[in-house]
């Protein structure tokens, strides 16, 4: 990737090539057009993913040192997932609804992805903070639980550091749209509400076709807000070096109490005198606070 680019990740978290594989391939489609981001696509549905079991193999006192974002407990294709996100400098997180909420595989990445959260004292916390995060949900009503499913999305885009973005109207793409906090479209007026194009122009059975009009604006609007965002980032990272400024060093525990295996993150900390172990019993929790 040139060094004046950023790379957009286009996340599809449904089990169908449907409407939510279109909405997110139109976004990193919009992204492209800004002339300076380049990207990428995963299709979760067509991935092996194990939901967490809980083991806490990955947690930074079990975490090996040298290790990767891999799943500790299964061998499946979430380590692939998670490094994507980690070489991006955004990403497009789109699912459709299912029972109000994200799909079942959406949950499986959302889960696994909290290596890059304050919780998880491994190598790879905090290397998600200040990237932008665009949300597409698609739903068979015009209120079927899409903003539900974004607020979900939103919380755990916090959760590991990440910027949620909206969807503001641009010149290209004014109001009347979708959404302004994301793309939040619907089939409602489809031909067929389980069309694999139903949110397009084309499917939408009204004449206008309103609803195509308005979900088509909104998802290209986040593909535009999402990399511009990434490359404000990115360039103000680099100014604040320049500037020699001080950025708040992610550390989640300078005193750990669950003893570390041998060639452990932890361990790894703990010899370097970055961490004190100090055992059960002698805090008064179970990672301590320092006040």
């Amino acid at each position: 990737m040139a060094n004046n680019n950023v790379k957009i990740l286009g996340i599809c978290a449904s089990p169908r090539h449907a409407n939510t594989e279109l909405a997110v391939k139109e976004a990193l489609k919009t992204a492209e057009s800004m002339g300076y981001a380049e990207t990428d696509y995963v299709w979760l549905g067509g991935l092996d993913l194990k939901p967490c079991v809980g083991c806490m193999k990955c947690f930074g006192w079990r975490h090996p040192a040298d290790g990767g974002l891999e799943c500790y407990k299964f061998n499946d294709d979430s380590g692939m997932v998670l490094h994507k996100m980690l070489e991006s400098d955004g990403i497009i997180f789109g699912t459709p609804v299912y029972t109000l909420g994200v799909t079942a595989i959406a949950k499986i990445l959302m889960d696994k992805a909290h290596m890059f959260g304050p919780m998880s004292f491994t190598r790879y916390s905090g290397t998600m903070r200040n990237k932008p995060c665009g949300v597409i949900t698609v739903g068979g009503g015009d209120s079927a639980g899409q903003e539900h499913v974004g607020v979900d999305i939103w919380a755990w885009a916090i959760g590991i550091g990440m910027l949620p973005l909206g969807s503001w109207p641009t010149r290209e793409d004014p109001n009347p749209q979708s959404g302004s906090h994301g793309a939040f479209v619907t089939t409602c007026d489809a031909k067929g509400v389980y069309a694999k194009d139903g949110i397009t122009k084309e499917a939408t059975r009204t004449t206008p076709p309103t609803q195509g009009w308005r979900n088509m604006k909104a998802i290209r609007n986040v593909g535009r807000h999402t990399a511009y965002v990434a490359m404000m980032t990115k360039l103000g990272k680099e100014r604040i070096r320049e500037l020699g400024l001080t950025e708040p060093e992610v550390f989640p525990w300078p005193r750990y109490s669950v003893k570390p295996i041998p060639g452990s993150w932890i361990d790894k900390l703990i010899k370097e005198g970055k961490v004190e172990y100090v055992p059960k019993g002698e805090s008064s929790t179970g990672l301590d606070d320092q006040d």
